[in-house]
């Protein structure tokens, strides 16, 4: 048998196999073989907080030596399910620097992506809604097709304005609810989903 040194140096793969020591309660020591990809999969279950937590593997320096190495730590990022998956979670606070790019769109607590120059506004508890920002006194509210609108508005018509509803054929709806949550906001629900206009006078 050759020295261990003497073997070429190659790529692990998920099937290869190392050579190790049972250590446990018996005296016995048997050697036992690891597959590589179960060792992986143990490496990742182990580490602290890892049960439907994203890894984040970070570059960090011994403080002694200097040495800086890739490290498998905790993560604040995690997902509700494994596998089917649909939400991840950021347990703190989470910043965008680039261009956020979001083929789906970003929803909000009640699930809607919003409208072009709507607000994703904090309605308190963790919740977000899209709104239409404070000072858009136009007093026009195009939206896409739903089933309820809230609009935030700059108070030009006092705290119950009156809303008149447009579909995209340009015919006069017949609103079925208008609810004042505030002197600036409104929400209108619909008894069915279609796209329009709000108009406030």
């Amino acid at each position: 048998m050759a020295i261990i040194y003497t073997y070429n140096v190659a790529l692990p793969e998920a099937n290869d196999i190392l050579l190790g020591t049972e250590k446990s309660a018996t005296l016995r020591n048997p050697t036992k073989n690891f597959l590589i990809g179960d060792l992986a999969k143990f490496i990742i279950d182990s580490t602290n907080g890892t049960n439907l937590t994203l890894p984040l593997f970070l570059d960090v320096t011994d403080p002694v030596t200097g040495v800086t190495s890739t490290t498998l730590t905790d993560s604040i990022l995690t997902q509700d399910a494994n596998p089917g998956g649909a939400v991840v979670t950021v347990g703190g606070r989470m910043r965008v620097t680039g261009e956020l790019d979001v083929d789906a769109g970003l929803a909000d607590s009640t699930g809607k992506t919003g409208d072009a120059g709507m607000l994703l506004s904090s309605t308190g508890g963790g919740a977000t809604l899209w709104v239409i920002p404070p000072g858009a006194g136009s007093g026009v509210y195009p939206f896409t097709t739903r089933l309820s609108f809230t609009i935030v508005h700059n108070g030009s018509w006092g705290p119950f304005p009156s809303a008149t509803v447009v579909s995209s054929p340009n015919l006069v709806v017949v609103v079925g609810e208008v609810t004042y949550d505030s002197n600036i906001q409104l929400t209108i629900r619909f008894s069915a989903g279609f796209a329009g206009t709000v108009y406030l006078n």
